[in-house]
């Protein structure tokens, strides 16, 4: 794997793991934002005046694991809060996005980039993603659904997990796919002839056809946890 891909990939781990947004970590690498989106996209690889900035001003962060991979990310005495038992309490940080009606009653959406530049994070327990999500992977995001398009299984005000490693649109479950320049939550049914419907829940909002491999078509992940205010 590129150099490029494999510190795209451990910056976004550190973004969750300490907490910060993506201009944040610009800060802390004394770089512009510009210029980390382009390390956090894997665009290019980070120069080593910003690595070394990432550890000069955050002393926690085990230096072998950002140059070679090697765990944990953070140095062991970092972690201050324990249980009674002494085991870490630790928290994963997921970038947070809101999904919003386009119009007044309208199917939600996410502009495109909104969702590229990221500017928020909600921390979830790490006990809560390792029992009661269970996935098998990092890659995780968090949407605050404010639409009624998967009414009434998703209501507005859920707030749901997604799993970016499963793109796969095989059996049920919905799924954040790209469609054009917005981001949008569907049930993705595979068709004849490559080709897939995405519709929604709430039938109010017609169904629509793509076919795979379009341009304008990605399926982003799959929703594998939904909760909601009683």
């Amino acid at each position: 794997m590129p150099a490029r891909k494999i510190f795209s990939k451990r910056l976004q781990e550190l973004e969750q793991v300490l907490g910060l947004s993506p201009s944040e970590m610009a800060e802390m690498g004394e770089c512009s934002q510009s210029t980390y989106y382009r390390y956090r996209k894997g665009e290019s690889a980070p120069d080593l005046d910003f690595l070394n900035n990432i550890l000069k001003n955050e002393s926690n962060i085990n230096t072998e694991w950002l140059l070679k991979g090697i765990h944990p990310i953070l140095k062991k005495d970092s972690f201050k809060n324990n249980t009674k038992n002494g085991n870490p309490i630790s928290f994963l940080n997921l970038p947070y996005y809101s999904m919003s009606p386009s119009r007044e009653g309208g199917e939600g959406y996410m502009p495109v980039e909104e969702w590229e530049n990221p500017s928020h994070t909600i921390p979830f327990c790490s006990t809560f993603i390792n029992t009661v999500v269970e996935p098998d992977t990092n890659n995780l995001l968090a949407i605050n659904v404010k639409c009624d398009s998967m009414s009434p299984v998703i209501t507005p005000g859920s707030l749901t997990i997604v799993n970016r490693d499963q793109t796969d649109p095989v059996g049920d479950g919905i799924f954040v796919v790209r469609f054009d320049d917005e981001i949008r939550m569907k049930l993705v049914q595979r068709l004849p002839s490559k080709r897939l419907q995405l519709s929604t829940i709430n039938e109010k909002f017609n169904p629509i056809e793509v076919r795979l491999g379009e341009n304008n078509f990605d399926i982003i992940g799959r929703i594998i946890w939904r909760g909601s205010a009683v």
